[in-house]
């Protein structure tokens, strides 16, 4: 019979060895390289998967705000996609205002965490590519 403090540490090392496994799960599921790209104001959100997505079970979901905003809001036609891109020209269309867009991956039950732009101005965008 196995005593009390050894099977409390086996417990306690299969709990941290699952919570390692889920944290480094999470980590490695999150989208990489997310930006806008913009051409003539048609604003896309484009991201790579993260490194341990498979190309068929990952599914996405994209947020936007406004810069000053404290809420997200959800991109309802892209909440669990399977592409790598969202169009977001309608939810950025005041052209001199700044955003920010951030995408989250779900793969076999477990959610990556959220992976957002850097700080992305339409009418800004534009005018580098003059």
């Amino acid at each position: 019979m196995m005593p009390k403090h050894c099977f409390l540490g086996f417990l306690f090392s299969l709990f941290l060895t699952a919570v390692v496994e889920t944290q480094s799960a999470y980590e490695s599921l999150k989208p990489q390289r997310v930006h806008f790209q913009s051409r003539n104001f048609h604003n896309i959100l484009h991201w790579q998967p993260g490194r341990a997505c498979t190309s068929n079970g990952s599914v996405y979901f994209v947020q936007y705000k406004m810069y000053g905003q404290r809420q997200w809001k959800n991109k309802e036609d892209c909440w669990g996609i399977l592409e790598c891109f969202c169009d977001l020209t309608n939810e950025t269309s005041d052209i001199q205002e700044p955003y920010y867009g951030r995408v989250r991956t779900t793969s076999a039950g477990i959610h990556s965490g959220w992976t957002m732009t850097q700080r992305f101005t339409p009418w800004w965008e534009r005018a580098k590519g003059i």
